[in-house]
């Protein structure tokens, strides 16, 4: 019995087609021969089989064994766990020298006439200037962008929140303008990659082989 062209209505993806004949969607040609053979037994329409269930594994034998293409090694690196990309800084008294002066400047509004949002622009500046020293003196050149942009991050935040508590012992509170904070650590992480990396790695730091 001829089967018919497969129509739109009966593609299927490669997963989809591992699925229909029972094997992984890496298996080898010979493999998906076999399952094919197998199921041509018991689902062929001159068996009593259904012609457009038959025609879907068809067009699944066919999706499987057609050629993958070539890898063209694009793929990105595997992210290197933290533990490989931290370091000990070169300078780790002035790193902390820099933290307890970005901290301090937020007793700067306390001290001069409002808008309070200038006057806190200072400390805003100097957390996110620390946090980028502190994460090219913490972070391994080998590491990736997510690496740089969450350090950036979690640098960032305990300077930010030591700012915000000795603003309100100093008298005023940098909590209404807190969100003008983000902006310098916004153009930092731009500035780190702009647009990807912070979930998948984009390059592992090496360069490239050849």
């Amino acid at each position: 019995m001829r089967i018919a062209t497969v129509d739109r209505g009966l593609a299927v993806d490669r997963d989809e087609a591992a699925a229909l004949l029972g094997v992984t969607a890496d298996a080898s040609a010979e493999a998906v021969k076999r399952a094919w053979r197998v199921w041509a037994r018991l689902a062929h329409p001159d068996a009593g089989g259904d012609p457009r269930s038959f025609a879907r594994l068809d067009e699944a034998r066919r999706v499987l064994l057609r050629p993958q293409p070539p890898s063209l090694g694009l793929e990105p690196a595997p992210r290197l766990p933290w533990r490989a990309v931290l370091t000990r800084p070169a300078h780790p008294i002035l790193l902390a020298l820099g933290a307890v002066v970005a901290v301090l400047l937020a007793i700067v509004p306390s001290l001069a006439p409002p808008p309070v949002v200038v006057a806190a622009a200072p400390a805003f500046l100097a957390a996110t200037a620390w946090a980028v020293l502190a994460s090219r003196a913490l972070v391994a050149p080998r590491a990736d962008h997510g690496h740089r942009i969450t350090a950036l991050a979690l640098l960032w935040l305990p300077i930010a929140s030591a700012q915000v508590l000795v603003s309100i012992i100093a008298g005023v509170s940098l909590l209404p303008v807190l969100p003008l904070s983000a902006l310098p650590l916004a153009a930092a992480v731009s500035a780190v990659n702009p647009g990807a990396g912070l979930w998948r790695p984009v390059s592992d730091g090496r360069p490239p082989s050849g």
